[in-house]
């Protein structure tokens, strides 16, 4: 799958790569400026670039445009881009992006105080790095108002899903049953054609890059997206893999994404070959991993957990 054209940038999406240019530098933004928070705006003028607000310690901090803005507060570092990068951002706002270039929020100029720089929080102790599993995690691919969107249709439009049942082999032919051993939720697939190309385009433009940049594996196709709920006291999936049949076994990646974090106690990921770790994304993020990994959605032990899941190969 092809990812998607960008028109206009918004909060989630990673910052394309583009060379930028000033006196004595000419350097890819993704290997210069990756690795920090960042600061970046299009000033309208130079007067507007002048009155930038001060760049904190340890964050980077752009001031773009077809020209060098040379006249930028200390801290600003004038560059300039090609036009069909800089059509991408509107001007006299101020862009905020995370340490893999990822636009958090933005805020238009001029500015009464600056905007705060989020803490990065402690780094993993030596054993807990040695056990982590090794998962794709990928914040913001859903906007929330999405996510709520999602949840509605499930419970509204689809009835509120059937229980999932389990493929099983009986007499030589495949059978799909209940196994309430083995999983309790309820799933369905989308009937909206409209909220489907939203999700889709999502994927285009925030996951599949991130995937392809991680393991080097470029998506080519997807299966349908299903809706899912683990209901209070009820929900789980117990340890599984998601390739190990031959109706499954063409699958690479499983992507799932939380759509009500903090709705809900208990119905965290958990890869017990890789130790006790508990993973469980923000509302909109993603979770990816290879298929040919153990894993369980552990129960839910108060409230609905909604969810939504693919698989990519």
């Amino acid at each position: 799958m092809a990812t998607a054209p960008l028109e206009r940038l918004l909060p989630g999406d990673r910052i394309p790569d583009i060379r930028l240019y000033a006196e004595g530098f000419s350097r890819p933004l993704h290997a210069e400026f990756a690795g920090a928070p960042l600061w970046l705006v299009k000033p309208s003028a130079d007067a507007v670039a002048a009155a930038l607000p001060p760049v904190p310690a340890g964050v980077k901090a752009l001031c773009i445009g077809a020209q060098v803005h040379a006249d930028v507060p200390p801290g600003w570092q004038g560059v300039r881009a090609e036009p069909r990068w800089l059509d991408l951002w509107d001007a006299d706002v101020l862009w905020q992006a995370d340490t893999n270039l990822r636009l958090q929020t933005s805020h238009r100029l001029p500015l009464s105080t600056p905007p705060a720089v989020p803490a990065t929080g402690e780094g993993l102790d030596a054993s807990a790095l040695v056990t982590a599993a090794p998962v794709l995690q990928i914040p913001a691919v859903f906007e929330r108002e999405l996510c709520a969107e999602l949840i509605a249709h499930l419970e509204n439009d689809c009835g509120g899903g059937e229980v999932s049942r389990v493929l099983v082999l009986e007499g030589g032919e495949q059978k799909l049953q209940l196994d309430p051993t083995i999983k309790q939720r309820r799933e369905s697939p989308l009937r909206d054609p409209a909220l489907e190309a939203r999700m889709h385009e999502r994927l285009l433009r925030r996951a599949l890059p991130e995937i392809a940049r991680v393991f080097q594996f470029p998506v080519a196709r997807r299966d349908a997206f299903k809706l899912l709920a683990y209901p209070d006291g009820a929900g789980y999936f117990r340890a599984h893999r998601d390739n190990e049949t031959p109706d499954v076994a063409h699958r690479r990646f499983a992507l799932s994404i939380n759509l009500n974090h903090g709705d809900y106690a208990g119905g965290e990921f958990r890869f017990p070959e890789f130790g006790p770790h508990r993973y469980s994304p923000a509302t909109g993020s993603a979770l990816v991993f290879s298929c040919s990994l153990l894993h369980e959605v552990l129960p839910v032990e108060r409230g609905t957990r909604y969810a939504m899941t693919t698989f990519l190969y």
